[in-house]
């Protein structure tokens, strides 16, 4: 169940900006000294997602409880601001996120998702074709297994940012060698072959230094799934929620219209259609997923789970509490798209 944080005493690192499109903040935890992120909900012109931080909450204890690596989201308020916090998965110094936009760029030098007629480039084959460039595409299942948990929670914002590979700067440094031995199948090459006058005893700052221009080629684990709050209806007004729950027809539209961001051949599909296509190519993977998901799947355990999602918020703060019927929503959504899923393997 999410816990809650008053973090107000925190002291907030201002040198580090991350990305996103919500307000988010590094802060630091004084008792151990430890990295937390900050997020609150989208706020913009036309665009009020008061519960979006909720959305990212429940996708977290959701994740956890179908069994996916899912990074842990709790309730914070920060400074007369309530939202979601959740721990730094790397540490300074120790090891490194390479967001997957890294990856897809590194390949395909062509590819610009600045430029929004640049996202139908954005597809499950250059994920797939990038990760086997550089010698990672054991990952490809990660890569599944996030696309059908997006399919559960109706996630339609899993770009290049929201996933990536966490390096251990240990790791990079007995990698070296390796691969200044193979510089053919890399670019930078003249870097590559500068490196081979390196040796194990050179300066352990001189090393580092070199191999942080090569992370992209180094081992590495898959990162935990983070940043999923575009989803379970979260840009959906209160009204909308109530409405949707009185028509069956327009909540059925409502799920079939939810797509992944992440494209199929340049087509952008809704989260089943896509998983169908996958599992031509990848049946042991996404089979052997959502056969854990179909074992693990308790529809009682979720209804408790999101009626009682709050439970922990303060009474002073009970303005923020997730409204009922928007609890309802969610309930009903997540059982409906389980469902809908486990009849791909049927």
């Amino acid at each position: 169940m999410a816990e809650f944080y008053d973090i107000t005493k925190w002291s907030e690192k201002l040198w580090f900006q991350p990305g996103g499109t919500r307000d988010k903040v590094v802060i630091e935890n004084p008792a151990t000294g430890e990295l937390y992120f900050f997020k609150t909900s989208l706020l913009k012109i036309q665009k009020d997602y008061k519960h979006e931080f909720w959305s990212e909450i429940i996708a977290s204890e959701i994740g956890d409880i179908l069994g996916f690596n899912i990074l842990k989201y709790n309730i914070a308020y920060n400074r007369g601001s309530i939202g979601c916090i959740c721990k730094s998965m790397v540490s300074e110094g120790k090891n490194k996120l390479t967001e997957g936009i890294s990856y897809l760029t590194g390949y395909d030098t062509t590819y610009n998702p600045e430029d929004k007629t640049s996202k139908k480039q954005y597809t499950f084959q250059l994920i797939k074709e990038s990760l086997e460039f550089f010698s990672l595409d054991k990952f490809i299942h990660k890569i599944i297994e996030i696309i059908i948990l997006d399919s559960i929670i109706s996630n339609g914002d899993r770009h290049q940012e929201n996933w990536g590979i966490i390096t251990d700067y240990n790791e990079v440094i007995k990698s070296i060698e390796d691969i200044a031995k193979k510089p053919e199948k890399h670019f930078g090459i003249k870097l590559l072959f500068s490196i081979m006058g390196i040796t194990t005893k050179a300066k352990r700052k001189e090393v580092q230094e070199v191999a942080e221009k090569l992370y992209l080629f180094m081992p590495g684990q898959f990162s935990q799934i983070y940043d999923s709050g575009s989803c379970l209806g979260r840009e959906k007004s209160d009204d909308s929620i109530a409405q949707m729950l009185t028509d069956s027809n327009m909540f059925e539209a409502y799920v079939r219209r939810g797509q992944s961001e992440i494209h199929w051949e340049s087509k952008k599909l809704n989260h089943f259609e896509l998983i169908r296509k996958i599992k031509n190519e990848y049946p042991e993977s996404t089979v052997k997923c959502i056969t854990r998901v179909r074992k693990l799947f308790d529809i009682n355990k979720i209804k408790e789970l999101v009626t009682n999602i709050d439970e922990n918020l303060p009474a002073t703060l009970s303005e923020h509490k997730l409204p009922l019927e928007r609890k309802r929503f969610i309930n009903k959504l997540l059982t409906l798209r389980i469902e809908k899923l486990i009849e791909i393997i049927e």
